[in-house]
């Protein structure tokens, strides 16, 4: 576990497992199921992910390299400098892209470790809401073997040139916005030291 995660209340660990990376293992159980709106372009990044998630979990552990390879549906260079908000342009171009590796690396540790909890679950898409012509939100539903009630997910996907993932909401919580007020707690507990944040995250 990383220790950006240990230092973080038990409620805020539970909406983060609820995110982006974790949740990517919810679809490992099922196909997506027959959905309103399914012919958008926006759902095929939900497809792929989840077809990628069943054939990693085929013997029950996820590699570094099945973990990079889902992660190559999301966004990270978008979502890791949401994440620093106003201090990104703040940082030289070497500290932009010793950051963006270390939100890699976080990602790919957040996924390995929280993705068997997830399997077995049963995963839907119900809907596609257009937010313009290269922007979507993706609603699904997940119902994982220890909860009756399945849980509603948004998954916002953005186009440029391809569809990826930038944001997944789950418990009312988008996964992004969380990250980032997390990460300015590290910053703030740091007085602004980037490279505390760096090494904190990458390990």
């Amino acid at each position: 576990m990383t220790p950006a995660l240990n230092k973080t209340p038990r409620n805020l660990r539970t909406r983060l497992v609820a995110g982006v990376f974790a949740v990517t293992g919810a679809l490992a159980a099922a196909p997506v199921a027959q959905a309103a709106n399914e012919d958008h372009d926006a759902t095929q990044i939900v497809t792929t992910t989840a077809d990628q998630t069943i054939e990693a979990l085929n013997d029950q552990v996820i590699s570094d390299e099945e973990a990079d390879r889902i992660l190559t549906n999301v966004d990270l260079d978008a979502v890791a400098k949401f994440t620093l908000g106003n201090k990104w342009p703040d940082l030289s171009a070497d500290q932009q892209a010793r950051y963006t590796e270390a939100f890699q690396t976080f990602a790919r540790n957040q996924m390995k470790e929280h993705l068997s909890g997830l399997s077995g679950a049963d995963f839907r898409v119900t809907d596609v809401i257009p937010r313009g012509e290269n922007d979507a939100i993706v609603v699904s539903q997940v119902r994982t073997s220890d909860n009756s009630q399945p849980q509603e997910m948004s998954w916002r996907v953005v186009a440029n040139g391809s569809w990826h993932i930038v944001d997944i909401q789950a418990q009312d919580i988008w996964f992004a916005i969380e990250q980032r007020a997390q990460f300015q707690a590290i910053l703030d507990r740091n007085n602004g030291d980037i490279e505390a944040l760096i090494t904190e995250i990458s390990s």
